[in-house]
């Protein structure tokens, strides 16, 4: 008996070489989206180093984390742009696997809270480039927790207790088995699709929120963003009131919206509070003769007094008229408890001043502006002929100026500063 050989093994296959994994780019329509964005954990590739708020934005806009931790830590030193976008997310971003950050919103007001945050944080990098950050953090703030109440109203109201649950239909229950006093009480005993006339409809679902209210938010959080753009990058003067004025506006034309289309509601209070706002932001200080405020133009050395002191008011001191070369090494003390302080100094003087803010409040110094909660010094000399300012303060300087103030504003302007123009006393307003 002949044995046949035994067939060959067929030849194991190569395996195919790896194809590498196409990533792909997100879309514009997601990156806007700023709900999806997740905090990563300590097992996410991209890392976590304090909350994960620099991981998750490199990759929700799919960039290198390191870049985006450099940016966020060079950024908090720029009016504290970086801290603001760091806190929001960190409060309102979920990690990976949760569905809620720390405060609790929906994805649609959490993408609303972050786009507010990130315009808040523009305007302050902007504002603290231009050298300027009076930002109206007040009317900001305000918005601010509108929109967080807006957010999370359906969420407290059912804390505080809402409608008890409608009990549950029992199908062996008829209508002759129950008392006609008790029908209107029970669901009805018919199967779904029925229909018992003699039933109350009850609605049911939760309740339709207003369509205008959070489209009336943005456009308030946009105008203010606006007009504190143009107040902080010295484009036009914007006054304290038109802040109350504008959101007056922006309500005022929703609610005769809403008449029309839609729901405002929430938007008459709103209205109401920035009505109430805008008679107390027209009021001037000024207006109110308090025996306090100083103003004076002297011409000459000998009409300069060594000290100005106010408890409450405003004073202000041109010096444009003197003669530099009779200063010869002054020295001038300012004090105001509460108040504004401002000086005009000739532009051929040598002047090195000292100015101390004791708790809140805003200095300007020739070309130097510095604003901080508990207290500062900011030491600066204008040198005569040269334009701006160098820090430290100069022995030899032609006059020594110390302001202090302990709320308030101090500003110093050479006599050509435009800031200046309405202080100089020019022969024209002597004349009126």
């Amino acid at each position: 008996m002949t044995i046949p050989p035994e067939a060959p093994l067929p030849p194991t296959p190569e395996p195919p070489p790896p194809v590498s994994e196409k990533r792909t780019r997100p879309s514009g329509e997601q990156l806007r989206n700023l709900s999806g964005l997740r905090r990563t954990t300590h097992a996410s590739p991209e890392g976590r180093h304090i909350a994960g708020v620099a991981g998750g934005i490199a990759r929700h806009f799919d960039v290198d984390p390191l870049l985006v931790r450099v940016m966020l830590v060079v950024a908090v030193f720029f009016g504290g742009a970086g801290g603001i976008v760091y806190v929001a997310a960190w409060v309102l971003v979920p990690e990976d696997g949760a569905e809620d950050g720390m405060i609790p919103v929906g994805p649609p007001a959490r993408n609303l809270l972050l786009w507010i945050a990130g315009g808040i944080a523009a305007i302050s990098l902007l504002g603290d480039a231009f050298g300027d950050t009076s930002i109206p953090w007040f009317w900001l703030a305000v918005l601010g927790v509108v929109a967080l109440w807006y957010a999370n109203r359906g969420k407290w109201g059912r804390k505080r207790g809402g409608p008890p649950p409608t009990p549950a239909a029992s199908p062996a229950t008829t209508s002759m088995d129950v008392p006609a006093a008790q029908t209107h009480s029970l669901p009805a005993p018919w199967p779904p699709g029925s229909y018992d006339p003699s039933t109350p409809l009850v609605r049911t679902g939760r309740r339709r929120p207003p369509l205008l209210f959070g489209r009336a938010i943005a456009v308030a959080a946009l105008v203010v963003g606006i007009l504190g753009l143009v107040d902080v990058a010295d484009w036009a003067p914007i006054p304290t009131s038109a802040y109350p004025a504008a959101l007056l506006a922006v309500f005022g034309g929703f609610l005769v919206l809403g008449a029309f289309w839609g729901r405002a509601g929430g938007l008459m209070f709103l209205g109401l509070m920035a009505l109430v706002a805008l008679p107390l932001t027209m009021i001037d200080p000024s207006d109110f003769d308090t025996g306090s405020s100083v103003e004076a133009h002297p011409r000459t050395v000998a009409a300069l007094e060594s000290s100005y002191v106010v408890d409450a008011g405003e004073i202000v001191l041109d010096m444009s008229a003197i003669d530099p070369k009779t200063l010869e090494g002054r020295d001038l003390d300012i004090t105001s408890t509460l108040g504004e302080i401002t000086v005009i100094v000739p532009d051929d003087a040598t002047v090195s001043v000292e100015a101390t803010m004791g708790a809140l409040g805003e200095a300007k110094v020739f070309d130097e502006t510095r604003s901080d909660v508990g207290g500062f010094v900011l030491t600066r000399t204008h040198v005569a002929g040269e334009e701006g300012s160098e820090p430290g303060l100069a022995k030899d300087a032609d006059l020594r100026l110390t302001a202090t103030a302990e709320l308030g504003a101090i500003n110093v302007y050479e006599e050509s500063d435009p800031r200046a123009v309405r202080f100089v006393d020019t022969p024209e307003r002597s004349i009126r």
